[in-house]
């Protein structure tokens, strides 16, 4: 499994060209699940490009909400919203956090 907050992160895996940086590129490469959250519009070209999305997968990703995911599972993909326990919730909520001053 590998959870980036913006792919492109992967920018400062090793340095440019190396062996490491290749190897992060093709773990990404070869994962056929990936799922998508909302992404600010200047990550959607990069995402769409590291990711192989379409025209059509790319124009909904500013759009979707908290909680819905873009799943692409090989050459199919599917809008999800992702529903959490109440426990669960509690632990993942950083929303709440950012607003009661928690840090």
């Amino acid at each position: 499994m590998l959870i980036f907050h913006k792919l492109s992160d992967l920018d400062n895996v090793g340095d440019a060209g190396s062996a490491m940086r290749s190897l992060a590129n093709s773990l990404l490469a070869n994962a056929e699940t990936r799922i998508v959250y909302r992404q600010e519009s200047d990550q959607l070209g990069p995402t769409a490009h590291a990711l192989g999305l379409t025209g059509t997968e790319q124009k909904l990703l500013p759009s979707l909400g908290v909680g819905q995911g873009l799943w692409r599972i090989k050459d199919r993909a599917f809008v999800t919203q992702h529903q959490l326990h109440p426990a669960e919730l509690e632990l993942f909520d950083t929303s709440s956090r950012l607003t009661s001053g928690v840090k």
